[in-house]
């Protein structure tokens, strides 16, 4: 993710430099107001027709980005990025009125001769409203209590609002950038920005990958999880660990949620869905057999097959389960090609262990796989270092849970010196939100200290992206500029 934000924000800040006549000797205050604001708005551009491309969830890009998380994360980035330069932007060109106090007056040239200065007045006051539009939807996504079912369709709207940014990013730029690397830059990125943006107003994001499904099953545990059995009409094919869109009710959008079992050719996909709040608590008597959803996908690459360590330390921490569980399935064919694995499964209590059962019938049937299931009301949370101390130092972990278990882990693996490379994690969360109250990791104590405990968990005003629970997903048409906005609960 770093490489391609530095990457991008790089390309910008070259292709302004070679625009910039750094002879020119009218170098004051002025000249450089001028070259921030060229420079801020290359860079804001750049960083939006990242963010159209990345919106219509292509999958060629799932590996070099390693997967459909990790182009969410890389989205969320590039948003966040791209409005904070288009307020740089704007708020240098505000700036106007103080320096004329501060230094007076600027010396204008004449303007040069271009056709599109006939709309320059009309791209700057659009350009404006697009930027406090932008504005308002990053204040109102970061704030977790605004009402999704609102935030959706407003984030519709952000669609319309790249068209308006590129009627005033082409109209704006330098009439000398045309004959140059930038100008060209400006083109092809608006052009494929555009596209991008007409093909989210049709609502064609992801049909080629849409299928139409039938629910077969529906079973409801104590502990609130939803089990949900579907089998799709037509072709298709999956891989252990991977996830799909799913919309259940077209009036709520698509949520994603990782596919519990293997692929076995007939069609059936599983899912397991823990009610984490209003929606999820209701699905159990909003979902029927025999009703009709639709499926998108799949998606991601969380595949273990990829590792080449000698062992492996799985940690699947509540319904964190889900990618492991289908894991299982895919290896009980073929035994053989299992690799050494240490399991631990990582739960409050006996009740929210759903997928105890299944773990044991499976693992019974691998013999290289050795199954730990840890129940934090009886021994308390599991410490980070203990879970990694079941393996040699030359193990990879993969990691499916709550990002500050995740944390928690990584942080163990540097302080016992085992490179970053060697974790996977399935991203929870696709942006920032309250973690769901399961069990977290915490480092090894020192010597007789007293254990210490997480702290309790704040409930989460909507639910944190987790396989069976909300993923962070688009809604409907997706095109976001902004970090992904949590799913209705």
């Amino acid at each position: 993710m770093k490489k391609v934000l530095g990457s991008t924000l790089a390309l910008a800040v070259l292709l302004w430099a070679m625009t910039v006549p750094w002879q020119d000797p009218a170098m004051n205050v002025w000249w450089w107001r001028n070259q921030i604001l060229l420079l801020t708005g290359l860079g804001a551009w750049a960083l939006m027709s990242l963010i159209m491309v990345l919106s219509l969830r292509p999958v060629w890009l799932e590996r070099p980005l390693g997967g459909m998380d990790k182009s969410y994360r890389l989205h969320n980035w590039a948003g966040i990025g791209a409005i904070v330069l288009a307020l740089l932007h704007y708020g240098t060109q505000l700036s106007k009125d103080l320096l004329i106090t501060l230094v007076g007056r600027p010396v204008r040239g004449p303007r040069a001769d271009w056709w599109l200065n006939t709309f320059r007045h009309l791209a700057e006051d659009m350009g404006e409203w697009a930027v406090w539009f932008l504005a308002a939807m990053l204040v109102i996504t970061l704030w977790q209590r605004f009402p999704y079912h609102v935030w959706r369709y407003l984030h519709k709207l952000l669609a319309g609002v790249y068209l308006v940014l590129a009627f005033h990013a082409v109209v704006l730029v330098p009439p000398a950038w045309w004959a140059q690397p930038a100008g060209a830059f400006v083109a092809v990125a608006s052009l494929v920005g555009v596209l991008c943006a007409v093909r989210s107003l049709a609502g064609r994001i992801g049909s080629s990958r849409r299928h139409a499904a039938q629910v077969v099953d529906v079973q409801v545990h104590p502990s609130g999880v939803v089990e949900l059995e579907c089998r799709v009409q037509g072709a298709w094919k999956h891989r252990a660990g991977q996830f799909v869109f799913l919309t259940l009710q077209a009036g709520e959008g698509h949520h994603p949620f990782t596919l519990v079992n293997a692929d076995t050719g007939d069609g059936r996909l599983r899912f397991a869905i823990k009610a984490l709040g209003d929606y999820t608590a209701r699905l159990a008597q909003q979902v029927a057999v025999g009703q009709q959803v639709w499926v998108e996908g799949p998606y991601g690459r969380f595949d273990f097959r990829q590792d080449r360590a000698p062992e492996q330390v799985w940690v699947a921490a509540g319904i964190g389960a889900t990618p492991f569980v289908a894991w299982l399935e895919s290896l009980v064919a073929n035994p053989a090609q299992a690799p050494v694995v240490q399991l631990h499964y990582c739960v409050r209590n006996a009740q929210e262990a759903v997928f105890a059962e299944r773990m044991q019938q499976l693992c019974a049937q691998l013999p290289s796989v050795t199954l730990h299931i840890h129940h934090s009301d009886v021994t308390g949370q599991v410490a980070a270092d203990a879970l990694l101390a079941s393996a040699g130092p030359q193990a990879s972990v993969w990691f499916c849970g709550p990002q500050g278990f995740g944390r928690a882990l990584r942080d163990a693996m540097q302080r016992l010196g085992r490179g970053q490379g060697r974790f996977h994690q399935e991203l929870f969360q696709m942006r920032s939100t309250p973690a769901a109250p399961v069990p977290c990791a915490r480092p090894a104590p020192p010597p007789n200290a007293p254990l210490p405990l997480c702290p309790p968990p704040r409930p989460p005003s909507r639910p944190p992206h987790h396989p069976g629970a909300a993923r962070t997903p688009p809604p409907p048409h997706h095109h976001p500029l902004l970090p992904p906005h949590p799913p209705a609960p």
